[in-house]
């Protein structure tokens, strides 16, 4: 017995160290369940010895082989499924591509106009001018014919004017430059066209700048 200092003054009746018939408990102590003799049975799983036809039965149907008619329809219908898969995932990405090669070609038109459309710009600005000169009636007619034909040409294109002149105001067609007063024009229509729109299939590829009546 090793060396205690408080021997012999004190001993607690459940130390194993001076009880030897207290045993000293280690571990997590497991809880056993005592079924009484009023309690109900629990519910047992069959097994296979209570019924051995069964098991019988279920082995010869797991070890029974497959058919080789059995795999080829399986693997018909794997093709099919995959079959329709891919042409799906084709028509999709066909789609696609239509719909990407539509908007670019849209896309270059519009590119196009905007780059004619400058042209036009400067044959309205020469008809302008030459309406201020009355020597120059022949020089008028000439532009005016020309831009009239150039215009036309457009127009087989998908290209409309936008000339909003006495029209309202509208800041998805129109751009406003300033505003003026203008005792013919209503407040909030466009007095004074400075620039003319144009649209392409109906999408507004340049606003109307206009001046606005107070």
């Amino acid at each position: 017995m090793p060396y205690d200092p408080y021997f012999p003054y004190f001993r607690h009746p459940l130390d194993p160290r001076y009880n030897p018939y207290v045993i000293q408990r280690r571990g997590p102590v497991k809880r056993i369940k005592v079924r009484r003799a009023g309690d109900p049975r629990p519910p047992s799983t069959p097994s296979a010895e209570d019924n051995p036809d069964k098991m019988t039965e279920t082995q010869s149907q797991s070890q029974q082989p497959i058919s080789s008619d059995a795999i080829e329809q399986q693997q018909a219908i794997d093709w099919q499924e995959q079959y329709a898969r891919l042409q799906a995932d084709l028509e999709n990405t066909k789609k696609r591509i239509e719909k990407r090669y539509a908007q670019r070609h849209e896309d270059l038109r519009a590119r196009m106009i905007l780059d004619l459309l400058p042209l036009a710009d400067h044959l309205e600005a020469a008809l302008a001018h030459s309406q201020e000169d009355a020597s120059s009636e022949g020089l008028r007619q000439g532009v005016e014919l020309t831009l009239k034909a150039f215009l036309d040409t457009l127009s087989r294109y998908g290209v409309q004017v936008i000339d909003p002149v006495g029209e309202e105001f509208n800041p998805e067609f129109h751009e406003a430059v300033g505003v003026i007063d203008d005792p013919e024009t209503p407040s909030g229509h466009v007095a004074k066209v400075l620039q003319r729109g144009y649209t392409l299939d109906g999408r507004i590829i340049r606003p109307a700048r206009v001046l606005v009546a107070k």
